[in-house]
């Protein structure tokens, strides 16, 4: 079944690999085969200031969109998640949930998931400031 994406003017995605940009104008695309994509929103940039669980998201996003470099970035995905782990035992639950998905292959679920890692480094963060 085509996935149908509404694009909104000049937002841009990534699809295997290559970004595109919609025009001026609302738009839509539809996807008739398999392929790695991502919206503009779900998209962390390497030149961003990423935080400890933005570092496991954008090693896994660079996974999912360039298959051909797995064994680089997978390792790397690894070694951050780990650590965090290690930083925040509170949320190994949901990094074991990433993990799992990761190893059946399925790398978008587990980006959709590594936001919750995301999101729980941030209660953690707005947590200890409470204390400060």
């Amino acid at each position: 079944m085509p996935l149908k994406i509404s694009l909104k003017p000049n937002e841009k995605i990534i699809v295997n690999g290559a970004v595109l940009q919609n025009g001026d104008a609302s738009g839509q695309l539809i996807v008739h085969n398999e392929a790695s994509l991502l919206r503009e929103k779900e998209i962390l940039a390497e030149d961003q200031d990423l935080s400890p669980a933005q570092r496991i998201y954008y090693a896994l996003q660079c996974a999912y969109l360039f298959p051909s470099k797995i064994d680089t970035f997978l390792p790397t995905f690894y070694t951050f998640l780990g650590e965090f782990i290690e930083a925040a035992p509170s949320a190994s639950g949901v990094a074991q949930e990433v993990s799992a998905e990761v190893e059946a292959g399925r790398l978008y679920q587990a980006l959709r998931k590594a936001r919750r890692l995301i999101e729980r480094e941030q209660e953690i963060l707005n947590a200890y400031g409470d204390r400060v």
